[in-house]
């Protein structure tokens, strides 16, 4: 059997089967525009890939650490495959940081963050973190559209480490300073 079938195709052939076992009661559905797809493939098993949400921990951010801590600008790029092998649509939505934007021990520059020009699956962040702490993390929240049109949304973290030593993890002492310096 191949074709396209739908949860209420599904079950109704279930049902009419007399097939038994299947977790209880059915469900009462939605309307017809809100029902999850699901397709037969080649070896004749369901698939819900059509319904799935992608997985945005397949997101990942390039690069994961800023060294040398020189104030100066560094592109972060968010980028991942879905499951289908094609390339997800990023959209960064907000940066936070885990240090104040123009703190003490952190070279007095701000802002920390800036658009790398009309993308908006890219951002800039500064290589900088305060001297007297343990390090800066920026929490990058996005959304990733794959290429079925589904989308989720995930927060990646990018590290600006204290040392390259002993210190070498950034912590994350919780992101709540604006990276772009907005109040």
């Amino acid at each position: 059997m191949r074709g396209t079938w739908t949860k209420t195709a599904l079950f109704t052939l279930v049902a009419m089967l007399g097939v038994s076992g299947c977790g209880g009661p059915l469900e009462e559905e939605g309307p017809l525009e809100e029902q999850e797809e699901l397709t037969l493939d080649e070896g004749d098993e369901v698939s819900a890939l059509e319904g799935d949400k992608p997985s945005c921990k397949r997101v990942k951010a390039d690069p994961k650490l800023l060294w040398p801590p020189n104030h100066k600008f560094h592109t972060v790029t968010l980028s991942g495959k879905d499951d289908y092998g094609k390339p997800f649509k990023v959209t960064i939505k907000k940066v936070l940081q885990d240090e104040p934007v123009d703190g003490l021990g952190d070279g007095d520059t701000a802002p920390d963050a800036r658009w790398a020009g009309t993308y908006r699956d890219r951002v800039q962040l500064r290589a900088e973190r305060s001297g007297r702490e343990d390090g800066r993390v920026y929490c990058i929240t996005f959304s990733a559209k794959d290429s079925k049109g589904h989308t989720c949304t995930g927060t990646l973290e990018v590290g600006v480490p204290h040392d390259m030593g002993g210190h070498s993890t950034p912590v994350n002492s919780g992101c709540r300073y604006d990276s772009f310096g907005h109040y």
